[in-house]
């Protein structure tokens, strides 16, 4: 097991509705608002288990920033598990300079602002700034329906995405991928389970090997409909993220 990036939603809302996410076309998930101690604390204790030493991030489908104690959960993190690279991403609205410092105080180590809105950023030392045009938009396994449909030349790709990252929600479950917007494909709980249990399941060990192989079809309903490119090679969930090498 070699889990390069773990993703945890630390809250189920989001300040926009950008017409390429399924936010603006879902209603708001029936989960919590933010994420429960008991939830977090599990999350905390199954990272140190695996003394987890890749990045971590804190978004699912929603803005971080909006979580108020968004620093204080940054910094028990990176407290218990000081080998990992805490990164955000948010839209950057509600990023002031007194925010950013407080995020870096607390450990974070880049943020990664996507301008949705078009509209600049000052220059910070830890932060990038990208904008929707960047973007290479995928249909979030079908469920964007005016997006493009996937190809037989999609589905034949591999896909090392399950491989390589664990995506955590709100409530604990480990879903399949951050496709997933429908929360549906559930490999495990956090809370129930350690992360070497839900990695070795016989169902999310099937869907991996499936996708390793070029059979999205084969792997799930999900996958054979998805158009994402991102994860096509061994460790594109890493080295291919362009604020990577800027991390010590």
């Amino acid at each position: 097991m070699r889990v390069l990036n773990i993703e945890i939603e630390v809250n189920s809302r989001c300040n926009r509705k950008c017409s390429y996410c399924p936010v603006s076309i879902m209603p708001h998930p029936q989960v919590p608002r933010l994420i429960q101690e008991h939830v977090l604390s599990s999350f905390i204790n199954r990272l140190m288990e695996i003394k987890f030493d890749g990045r971590i991030s804190f978004h699912f489908y929603n803005e971080p920033l909006l979580h108020k104690g968004l620093e204080s959960i940054i910094r028990r993190v990176a407290e218990a598990v000081p080998t990992c690279r805490p990164v955000l991403f948010t839209n950057g609205d509600l990023l002031s300079q007194q925010r950013y410092d407080s995020l870096i105080d607390a450990g974070l180590q880049m943020i990664v602002i996507t301008s949705h809105s078009g509209r600049s950023h000052p220059p910070r030392p830890k932060q990038i700034v990208q904008f929707s045009d960047d973007l290479v938009l995928t249909n979030r396994g079908g469920t964007m329906v005016d997006l493009p449909k996937s190809t037989e030349q999609d589905i034949s790709q591999c896909c090392f995405a399950p491989t390589e990252m664990l995506i955590v929600t709100i409530t604990g479950d480990v879903v399949l991928c951050y496709e997933d917007a429908h929360r549906s494909h559930v490999m495990g709980n956090i809370c129930e389970q350690s992360i070497a249990q839900i990695w070795n399941s016989q169902n999310y060990s099937r869907i991996r090997a499936a996708l390793e192989a070029g059979n999205r079809e084969g792997a799930s309903e999900m996958c054979k409909h998805c158009t994402n490119r991102a994860h096509t090679i061994m460790g594109m969930s890493d080295r291919s993220e362009p604020f990577w090498d800027l991390i010590s």
